[in-house]
């Protein structure tokens, strides 16, 4: 293979249990002094909206999501809430235990890297503080691109940045969005990761790929022998 395309949540990094999610809803309510069944509420009603990029910075998501129950919030208290959600989401994008292993493996095979995930418009930056960030210079965001996988054009961007054949690509993902559907349609060889009871999250999830894997490091050998 001449690449490996990634998605991001659930597959380099794991999927947060709910509670957890739950949790950092409630810091943020408080720290905008308002309702946390609303606050959570808004937020996850609005999700489709920060995946596209409807609001870019974490200040306007939390703008939006008070909106949606007729709240506001001062600045102070609005900044406040951004650095909880940005830790957060710090938290969130940890790797893990194989993935900075595989990926190093990837690259110096001469194997190319690159994300494809539906994120919200300040995640790419988040990603940047991790130890995931050095290996992916091709990125394609949803946020960014306006649309969500499996939509063409997320999958398009990531092969035009790397100048590949898609028949000479693994696409790996754990099958959230229907995004290993769409990576077949490309010609990609899929690969699902299997995260077992660690799953949590399913949004449009499909779990087909043409291989399964439970760590990451299994992916080398399928890049290497394919």
């Amino acid at each position: 293979m001449d690449a490996v395309l990634f998605d991001l949540f659930g597959t380099l990094v794991h999927n947060l249990p709910p509670e957890r999610w739950r949790r950092a809803y409630g810091e943020m309510a408080a720290a905008l002094d308002v309702d946390e069944e609303h606050f959570s509420h808004a937020w996850e009603h609005l999700f489709e909206a920060r995946m596209i990029g409807a609001q870019r910075s974490p200040e306007d998501q939390l703008r939006a999501a008070l909106a949606v129950f007729g709240a506001q919030a001062s600045d102070a208290a609005l900044a406040e809430a951004a650095q909880i959600k940005r830790t957060f989401f710090l938290e969130a994008l940890q790797p893990k235990s194989d993935a900075v292993d595989c990926l190093a493996a990837l690259r110096v095979r001469g194997i190319q890297l690159a994300l494809v995930t539906d994120c919200a418009w300040d995640t790419p930056e988040c990603l940047d503080e991790t130890p995931l960030g050095e290996f992916f210079t091709v990125r394609a965001s949803s946020a960014h691109l306006g649309v969500r996988k499996p939509d063409a054009r997320m999958y398009e961007h990531a092969l035009h940045g790397l100048n590949v054949d898609p028949r000479r690509c693994l696409y790996v993902g754990d099958g959230n969005s229907q995004e290993l559907i769409g990576a077949k349609r490309h010609g990609m060889t899929t690969v699902w990761v299997d995260n077992g009871e660690r799953q949590h999250h399913k949004d449009g999830w499909k779990p087909d790929g043409d291989f399964t894997v439970a760590e990451l490091r299994e992916i080398l050998k399928l890049a290497i022998r394919a």
